[in-house]
């Protein structure tokens, strides 16, 4: 017996389908049931309200951080245009821990950085300031307290040792640079054999015009001061110099200086106040 033609087939299974119709012939072929998207199941306006249900439901769920309700999974993406559920959280901005001083010592830094010649005056007028202060409430104890003794040492850090301290070291460190042995040996001759009598005679100048005792006492000063202000400064300068001129930034040595220079400023401080012996 021979097939039924394909016209013949394609109405068999057509009627197979139809609701109410009797089913055909046994040989008749199944047909497969195609799967129907949900807004087809529901109709036009059904599939148009389930999707709104939904988002409606997802709109009510509760927040969870790093949880995103509006993603692929939830039957359609709506309007949060597929978003996954893992975003990553915006990092939290830090908090100012830093410490104080690193703060303090960066500002310095830049202030040195930006007006070299004014801060370097500001610290030697900080380090002479604090050399007197100690000098007259724990050496000497002085009572009452000479405020224009503390203005003249002051003034002096501020006007003569930070100006000419920023001029004198930058001139060594162009002139002659280098942190090898011999020109380490050579700047801490030159500052103390040659500088220091010359600092010492400025000190002493400069007492003498803010107190207004005129040229003998500067040249009664430097008779009787100056050698014991050089050999003091020989007991502490040549050591603190070699590190100085080694170890320290030619912009820091300002700095350096006064931070030891404060028990030296001490002892500045009494030569300069002490009357003259008998």
């Amino acid at each position: 017996m021979l097939p039924p033609p394909p016209i013949a087939l394609a109405g068999s299974a057509s009627a197979f389908v139809t609701p109410g119709h009797v089913a055909g012939p046994r040989f008749a072929p199944k047909v497969r049931r195609a799967t129907v998207p949900p807004s087809m199941m529901f109709g036009g306006g059904a599939g148009k309200s389930f999707l709104r249900s939904v988002r409606s439901v997802r709109s009510r769920m509760p927040k969870v951080p790093g949880k995103n309700w509006g993603g692929a999974g939830m039957c359609g993406g709506g309007g949060d245009g597929g978003a996954t559920n893992d975003a990553t959280p915006a990092p939290e901005p830090e908090g100012d821990d830093e410490n104080p001083l690193a703060s303090l010592w960066k500002g310095y830094e830049t202030f040195l950085d930006e007006q070299p010649l004014l801060a370097k005056a500001l610290t030697s007028l900080v380090g002479f300031c604090i050399g007197d202060i100690l000098a007259q409430k724990f050496i000497q104890k002085t009572d009452p307290f000479d405020w224009f003794r503390l203005f003249r040492l002051a003034s002096f850090g501020f006007l003569i040792h930070g100006t000419t301290s920023h001029y004198f070291y930058g001139f060594l460190d162009r002139k002659i640079p280098g942190t090898d042995a011999k020109t380490v040996f050579t700047k801490v001759f030159i500052d103390q054999v040659m500088w220091n009598p010359i600092f010492g005679v400025m000190f002493f100048g400069y007492v003498a015009m803010l107190e207004a005792k005129g040229f003998a006492y500067v040249v009664d000063k430097v008779q009787n001061e100056l050698l014991t202000q050089v050999f003091g400064s020989w007991k502490v300068w040549p050591l603190a110099h070699t590190i100085n001129f080694r170890f320290i930034p030619s912009s820091q040595r300002v700095l350096y200086i006064n931070t030891i220079q404060i028990g030296y400023n001490c002892f500045l401080s009494l030569i300069s106040n002490r009357e003259k012996e008998a």
